[in-house]
């Protein structure tokens, strides 16, 4: 399966964000981000229009409005971003240069556990993203021992994650959905795409 290929979507009720739906100017914002998501692969965020996006913003800029989204679950979706695109991490230096100093520190702690994850589904992940590793370029700074495995180094990220916010969150919960989520819906698609293949 490419990253392009997707069953054909149910039509869904409703209309576009420029539409009566009353949405505020933040949650338009976050139907366009999500419907860049969707050309990126990334299509397990549920939507609340039929805005369909005609191409994707670059890179730093997509990974800075992603961290400054008021919802958790699009936020959260920056991992999912550099997990199907880890190319996309030669844009992370410009993307902190965008951003305040507490969601710099989001999109570092965000951008690590996408490393992580990862090296924890490396197996599944070849599957559908060619092979490309993310550089563990911010374990240093958040207090991580880069030769610790992955799973210890995800439950210090996640601490370090807690301290920051003052969430009483469980944060590597957290990271591991965004992967199980993005995983699942692949998987999904690509046994669709098998089943409708010609005989």
């Amino acid at each position: 399966m490419t990253m392009g290929e997707s069953p054909p979507r149910a039509p869904q009720v409703g209309c576009s964000a420029e539409d009566d739906l009353g949405l505020s100017d933040e949650d338009s914002e976050e139907e366009r981000i999500v419907a860049e998501l969707e050309l990126l692969g990334v299509r397990y965020l549920s939507r609340r229009t039929s805005e369909r996006a005609r191409h994707v913003r670059p890179p730093d800029a997509l990974l800075a409005d992603l961290v400054r989204q008021p919802s958790a679950r699009v936020r959260a979706a920056t991992i999912a971003v550099l997990l199907a695109h880890p190319e996309y991490a030669a844009g992370v230096s410009h993307a902190l240069e965008r951003l305040p100093p507490a969601e710099q520190q989001t999109l570092r702690i965000f951008y690590t556990a996408a490393v992580l994850l990862q090296q924890e589904h490396a197996e599944r992940l070849q599957h559908y993203v060619p092979v490309q590793h993310l550089p563990n370029r911010f374990a240093t700074d958040l207090g991580l021992s880069a030769t610790a495995p992955p799973s210890e180094q995800l439950t210090a990220l996640g601490q370090r994650h807690r301290q920051q916010t003052q969430a009483v969150v469980n944060w590597v919960g957290t990271y591991e959905d965004v992967a199980r989520h993005l995983l699942r819906s692949w998987e999904l698609e690509a046994r669709w795409n098998r089943s409708h293949q010609p005989t």
